[in-house]
């Protein structure tokens, strides 16, 4: 009991618990199913006590006709019973001298018989030693179906070589003869048969106005499997295997005898206007239904659809958009004014959003430009410094051809001031740089591009890849040492989405450990502050910090893709350095 209600109290409880929706459901489970299986369950047992009551009804009636009709024809048994045992009969029928008187005696007996009890079957007497067979019919019985009894009677009474001592009785057995039905009994003495027969449609005709009245028909049957309809065959099909959906059958026993009567009525008839109740009972279920589930529907929209979309609404702001605005109902209800002042809600902080996100951004796009810059007076002073001494050494010639390459370099940088330019136009950058290079140290240099075909129209910041190639040449090699670079860029999938893969490698010196763990850490915000801050301190103060290059690198790959792994130093195992530098694909850089 203490269980029960624990079990009650747990359900309640989750149910107080759960959304708006579930309560709904629930509120529907637990009120309108239980009484929709009330209904159908009412409407069977209805059913099942009409099909009863009638099955009991015609039960009764069948069993009082079939005993009224056993005890009719147990009479006659009786009758045939003391006739045979008469010692006289079997002697005299054998008897050349007295058949004749023999033959008259039992014709009388049958006639006086059949006067005395106006009954409806026939009577015979046969011999088949003799071949005398005698029968006195009822007025009935038509020429054609006296000489198909007299052919079954000849065929089922034969001559026994051990005659029996004592009488056998068949008892009242159904069978059928040509195209008619019979109850036949015979006995049997000393090769004697003796037996009475009766057409069913009349011993049973009293059965008659009961098939009428209930409008079925009935079905007579025997142990041998012989099967007929006793007064019609109407519409019912015997092998029919849907016959108990559609009828009532009622069978009854002769308990006496072998036969078998079964009313097959069809449950139209039994139940009447009732199937209309019940339609009319589905019909009002499911007019219910349909009423409740409007009901719900109205409920649903006028309460439960506004808070989901509230709750949508909520969980995308949480997500970060901002520009979630809920349907104001046409309606002047609780709902329209919490939806409108939810709008403005959302709009303010919208706006307070927006104001904060815009001065950041202006700070971060001052220090994008300011990185820019520090890149480009680092390099110009190296240009000038080359120039002047090709131009105290008098080589006009290189003179030109620099000024021409120099002016070139200085021709993009001032191009792309939008701080984005295609793989192929930086490319075309570096081979413009090495070429200024190749004219400042005299020697020879050995590059190698490995470019895959699509990867030409990426879009990657400006400068990214001149800044390490300029650091090679400043930090990896000396005057005299044989210079060999090699760049690869594909495009790859990785954790679904599709980046640019850069590799700058040479045979330089490689980078100390110092500059491979300041350089392989993923930069985070407050690191991407401090080192602006020192690039800052080392800008006003005049000093050059080691690799301040890649450390401007590092922090505008962070700015324009946010945090992330973009850039990755390494040494080669047979000497020198490698980066890979990891571009995400995209229009234009995250802001």
């Amino acid at each position: 009991m203490n269980h029960n209600i624990i079990s009650l109290k747990r359900f309640f409880w989750h149910f107080r618990k759960s959304s708006t929706q579930k309560r709904l459901f629930f509120t529907y489970v637990i009120t309108y199913i239980p009484l929709l299986l009330f209904m159908f369950a009412d409407i069977r047992y209805a059913n099942q006590l009409l099909i009863q009551q009638s099955i009991q009804y015609n039960d009764n009636t069948i069993s009082l006709q079939i005993a009224t009709i056993d005890n009719d024809l147990h009479h006659t048994s009786s009758y045939l019973y003391s006739f045979l045992l008469n010692e006289n009969l079997s002697r005299n029928i054998s008897s050349p001298e007295n058949t004749l008187d023999t033959q008259i005696f039992i014709q009388n007996s049958f006639r006086s018989y059949l006067d005395t009890y106006d009954g409806c079957c026939s009577l015979f007497f046969y011999s088949p030693k003799q071949d005398i067979l005698i029968m006195r019919s009822s007025s009935y019985d038509t020429f054609y179906e006296r000489r198909e009894i007299k052919e079954y009677i000849r065929q089922q009474c034969t001559v026994q070589e051990e005659a029996s001592q004592t009488p056998g009785v068949t008892g009242w057995t159904f069978h059928t003869i040509g195209e008619q039905n019979y109850l036949i009994e015979t006995m049997d003495f000393h090769n004697i048969y003796v037996g009475a027969f009766g057409i069913c449609s009349y011993i049973f005709q009293e059965l008659g106005e009961l098939e009428t009245d209930t409008g079925g028909l009935f079905l007579l049957s025997n142990q041998e499997g012989e099967v007929s309809f006793l007064f019609s065959e109407l519409s019912l099909d015997k092998n029919d295997q849907k016959k108990d959906r559609k009828y009532i059958t009622i069978p009854v026993d002769s308990p006496n005898n072998d036969y078998r009567l079964s009313l097959y009525i069809p449950k139209s008839n039994v139940l009447g206007s009732f199937p209309q109740l019940q339609y009319m009972a589905v019909a009002l279920v499911i007019f219910a239904l349909l009423f409740f589930c409007i009901y719900l529907y109205n409920i649903y929209k006028r309460i439960v659809a506004p808070i989901l979309s509230m709750i949508a609404a909520m969980e995308a702001i949480q997500k970060g958009d901002f520009n979630s605005r809920l349907k104001v109902p046409n309606t002047n209800d609780e709902f329209a004014r919490l939806t409108e002042t939810f709008n403005f809600m959302i709009s303010r902080i919208n706006d307070l959003k927006i104001q904060v996100y815009e001065k950041k951004l202006n700070q971060v796009y001052a220090r994008l430009s300011y990185l820019t810059l520090q890149i480009k007076p680092h390099f110009f002073l190296n240009c000038l410094n080359l120039l002047y001494s090709l131009g105290l050494s008098g080589r006009s010639e290189l003179v030109a051809d620099f000024s021409s390459a120099l002016m070139k370099h200085f021709r993009y940088l001032f191009k792309n001031s939008d701080n984005m330019v295609t793989l192929e136009e930086e490319l075309m950058h570096i081979k413009n740089f090495l070429h200024i290079q190749q004219i400042r140290f005299q020697n020879e240099l050995e590059t190698e591009y490995i470019i895959q075909d699509n990867a030409d129209s990426w879009r990657i910041p400006v400068l990214s890849l001149h800044t390490f190639v300029e650091n090679i040449f400043k930090h990896a090699y000396n005057d005299t040492q044989q210079k060999k670079l090699r760049i690869t860029a594909y495009t790859d999938m990785e954790n679904n989405c599709e980046y640019l893969f850069l590799h700058i490698e040479d045979n330089g010196k490689g980078f100390s450990e110092e500059a491979l763990q300041q350089f392989n850490v993923p930069i985070v915000p407050e690191d991407a502050e401090s080192s602006s801050r020192l690039s800052d301190n080392s800008l006003n103060s005049g000093t050059d910090r080691p690799h301040i290059g890649i450390s401007n690198v590092r922090q505008r790959l962070f700015f324009l893709y946010g945090s992330g792994r973009w850039l990755c130093c390494q040494n080669r195992p047979k000497g020198g350095a490698r980066v890979t530098m990891k571009i995400p694909w995209s229009d234009a850089p995250k802001k």
